[in-house]
């Protein structure tokens, strides 16, 4: 995503989740399905889950059919992913109705580069204690939650901001150059 101004906000993780309306076995299933990789420890984690690729995208399914998938950067990675994972289920003979069971995005986490340094000392004064969180000896970033936008947005001095919490692009667009605006308003004379 590229704006007028020639700033950049761009995906870099997608988690979204779904049912596909059946229970699971895990125990058989992890050992037939084919995948990359494949983890089942029921004794440390309820889940199963499977990597198509070598450190790519994770789907995570449950014996009650819920599964949530994350490590993609588009909805058509997410798309793929889905597809991928339904049809190693069609080899085992486990019909989904894909319709019903497609994923949801519960969280997008969007980078964007605000092209300044930010001194977060100074930020923190003119955003107001309600809305942040600083604490620089404990972290070297400033998390905003603006008043506005369903978010929280993470601040590095380099201005590389991190923000999640959104289910969609033009969500963490509008927060993202909310706080840009914001910033220019405040420290550009």
């Amino acid at each position: 995503m590229s704006s007028k101004d020639g700033s950049t906000l761009k995906i870099v993780n997608i988690v979204a989740s779904g049912k596909l309306n059946r229970e699971f076995d895990l125990g058989p299933l992890s050992a037939e399905i084919d995948a990359f990789e494949v983890q089942y420890e029921p004794e440390t984690f309820p889940g199963l889950l499977i990597r198509f690729e070598e450190e790519g995208p994770v789907v995570i399914i449950f014996s009650s059919g819920s599964y949530t998938m994350m490590g993609v950067n588009s909805h058509i990675g997410l798309d793929d992913l889905y597809s991928r994972f339904t049809h190693s289920l069609s080899k085992l003979g486990i019909d989904i109705c894909a319709e019903n069971s497609r994923p949801t995005v519960q969280n997008l986490i969007c980078k964007g580069q605000l092209e300044r340094e930010v001194d977060l000392e100074s930020l923190t004064i003119e955003l107001g204690l309600e809305n942040i969180e600083y604490e620089p000896e404990q972290s070297p970033f400033l998390y905003y939650w603006p008043d506005s936008y369903d978010c929280l947005i993470t601040i590095p001095t380099n201005g590389e901001v991190i923000i999640t919490g959104v289910q969609d692009v033009e969500d963490a667009e509008e927060a993202f150059y909310h706080l840009k605006g914001l910033i220019e308003s405040l420290f550009d004379d």
